[in-house]
């Protein structure tokens, strides 16, 4: 006799099952003692919150709200650090940890029991979160009892639906309030792609994505070899571009960085050259040759690497051009002394070395920062490459305001532009510039093709 896979039962097939069995039900209690310490984690986090406001009481003689919204930051800054999160995803993990402990505390205890998981309990915090807080406890026992028995996906859904009935204003109250929440925002992916979401009004939404598809099915041919998915991708694309139906549209600010002789097509050039004129591209950081291989990648702002074909696209009809020289050996940027206005040129340079916010762990495009004097203009510092770092409005105000030092580490050179962060409390954390090293002098030459 065989069973249905083709395999002899009896004692061989009997041990596989229990082992499979066994495995099956030691992850089903590793998930249980997951949802414990994820208990755990957040009362430390309310914990955490209160008694940093109770240091800023201390030291400021008083609990006003600037002293809160510091300590509060501050905090924030700190858990991401010494967690390697974004500040982000700390902000929702203490407003998760607050709501939980302060009005939800049935489904902190299910947590802690490992009844539910953190994705059920997240989902009740956002649910309840839109309730008024006297509405919290009656939707909490109407709820919890689902989040035992659904799956994340199916128990948010009736978790929606739940609030819908528990809710005292009405929806086109709540319409109104939903609608200031409306945003875009890109998220970067592998391979030269990008996920660009917009969160607006579904009727809107419903248009837009009823318009394109309506073209794109009007698109569709014998000859035509483009999916119905990647019509609709590439219409919307066209249409707010203006590049296929004869809408103006804006002109994107886009900064590529490439080696120059990808950006000529040729396939490589001698190691040393400082006699070596790169050649004329609008709107590029070009970088001399170092042996570059023609389908080396460039480098696009705000994303990462991009395919060279790409790149010799753009460059083809951007607007500007700046040429930007690198150190054979060291890669450092020329400096621009003695002046506290910084020059247009080491600017752009230095948005291209940071890429971002150079805070430890913050994302923020550079492009979107402020240049900071690391030792204060007002203490001596210049305007030099070594001494500027571009630091988000939150972390710029963090460190003139919330007690966050920065130095240069003292075991780098002098043209280094390593950041050495202290916290209030006591930790450190070193950040390095992504981008490469480089110098730079703006040249206004035309497009090369």
């Amino acid at each position: 006799m065989k069973t249905t896979f083709g395999s002899p039962p009896g004692a061989p097939l009997d041990a596989l099952e229990r082992a499979i069995s066994d495995e099956v039900a030691g992850f089903a209690r590793d998930d249980r003692k997951i949802a414990r310490l994820q208990a755990r984690q957040a009362r430390r986090l309310a914990r955490a919150v209160g008694l940093a406001e109770s240091r800023a009481e201390l030291l400021q003689g008083g609990l006003t709200p600037k002293a809160r919204e510091w300590a509060r930051r501050s905090l924030r800054a700190e858990v991401a650090c010494a967690t390697r999160r974004s500040e982000g995803a700390v902000s929702r993990l203490i407003a998760d940890a607050e709501a939980l402990v302060a009005d939800l505390p049935s489904t902190l205890a299910a947590l802690e029991a490992g009844e539910v998981s953190y994705a059920h309990a997240r989902s009740v915090v956002i649910h309840a979160g839109s309730l008024p807080i006297e509405a919290r406890g009656a939707f909490e026992h109407a709820v919890l009892p689902q989040a035992r028995e659904k799956n994340p996906a199916r128990f948010d859904d009736v978790a929606r639906r739940l609030r819908e009935v528990h809710h005292p204003e009405s929806i086109t109250r709540r319409a109104v309030l939903a609608r200031e929440e409306r945003a875009v925002w890109l998220d970067a992916e592998r391979d030269g792609m990008a996920t660009l979401h917009h969160h607006l009004p579904a009727v809107d939404a419903l248009a837009i994505h009823d318009i394109i598809d309506q073209a794109a099915r009007a698109a569709r041919s014998d000859t035509e070899p483009r999916t119905q998915a990647q019509l609709r991708s590439d219409i919307l694309a066209d249409r707010i571009l203006g590049r296929s139906d004869g809408l103006a549209g804006f002109v994107p600010s886009v900064i590529v960085t490439v080696p120059a002789l990808v950006l000529a097509g040729c396939e490589s050039a001698p190691s040393t050259s400082p006699t070596f004129t790169p050649p004329k591209c609008p709107s590029f950081i070009s970088t001399p040759p170092t042996c570059t291989p023609a389908d080396s990648p460039a480098e696009l702002h705000g994303y990462g690497p991009i395919d060279p074909a790409t790149a010799r696209r753009i460059a083809a009809s951007a607007p500007t051009f700046l040429r930007v020289l690198t150190h054979p050996v060291t890669g450092d940027v020329i400096e621009a002394a003695g002046r506290y206005r910084i020059p247009t040129a080491l600017r752009e340079v230095l948005v291209v070395a940071d890429q971002h916010c150079r805070f430890p762990g913050c994302g923020r495009r550079a492009a979107r920062c402020e240049l900071d004097h690391t030792v204060d203009w007002a203490h001596g510092g210049r305007s030099v490459a070594s001494n500027l770092a571009h630091l988000c409005t939150s972390h710029h105000h963090l460190k003139h305001d919330g007690g966050w030092q920065v130095t240069r580490p003292p075991d780098t050179g002098p043209a280094s532009r390593a950041l050495e962060w202290r916290s209030p409390l006591g930790a450190t954390y070193r950040t390095n510039p992504p981008g490469a090293a480089l110098t730079a002098g703006h040249i206004a030459d035309p497009p090369p093709f």
